[in-house]
């Protein structure tokens, strides 16, 4: 008997095989990182396989993850720690600033909120970006984490609710969580960053083709 690869069913049951499989060695790896180290270089290991497999690449899984995971490891535990103090900072904040009152309680509270939404919407794009252009510095892809939202704000809206929704499903099924919560959570922000990332090409070339038409109608007479 041969099974149709092909097949929708089959296809669902591979992402899931390789979710699943993602998901454990994000956690065998956060382990052997001393957890605290860790952790942040299988985020970033799970968004380069899931990079990968967007994109149909194949390769030996637990060896990609491991080449990653060093790879990364440096950037990613900086880019923690910046997670890290931002999160204090922001805890702090929101703790005294209840002990204020009239306009500066408001400029307190509006200017944490804005660093809370900014902060969330650098997380939704950064991993990914640290993939894809490896070679740039972390303050660059933090600024084109920013960019990115605002070109594409709804799309960011779209990825925060498919992120919600799915840790909802894992809150309400918590064994689900245990296979598919960090590799999940990865993959759905990986789809949209390498959607967005595809738009801004297409956008930047109708960009260069309008500039070249125009250059030429200025030097020919077209």
């Amino acid at each position: 008997m041969q099974f149709d690869t092909s097949s929708g069913i089959f296809k669902i049951c591979e992402w899931l095989y390789r979710l699943a499989l993602l998901n454990i060695l994000a956690i065998v790896f956060t382990l052997l990182g001393g957890g605290v180290l860790g952790v942040f270089p299988a985020i970033t290991a799970m968004f380069a396989l899931n990079n990968k497999w967007i994109q149909a690449e194949e390769f030996p899984v637990i060896k990609e993850f491991w080449q990653a995971y060093k790879k990364h490891f440096v950037q990613s535990n900086v880019l923690g720690g910046l997670i890290l103090v931002t999160t204090i900072a922001l805890y702090i904040d929101f703790a005294l600033v209840q002990n204020f009152s009239g306009m500066l309680y408001y400029v307190i509270l509006s200017s944490s909120t804005t660093v809370l939404v900014l902060s969330v919407i650098v997380l939704l794009y950064v991993f990914s970006f640290m993939i894809t252009f490896p070679d740039r510095g972390l303050m660059k892809q933090i600024r084109r984490a920013i960019q990115m939202s605002t070109l594409f704000p709804l799309q960011t809206i779209w990825m925060g609710l498919s992120l919600v929704s799915f840790l909802f499903i894992c809150w309400v099924i918590p064994g689900f969580s245990f296979l598919f919560l960090g590799s999940g959570l990865t993959f759905i922000a990986t789809y949209f960053s390498h959607f967005a990332l595809k738009r801004l090409d297409k956008h930047n070339m109708q960009q260069f083709h309008k500039t070249n038409l125009e250059e030429r109608g200025v030097l020919y007479g077209e």
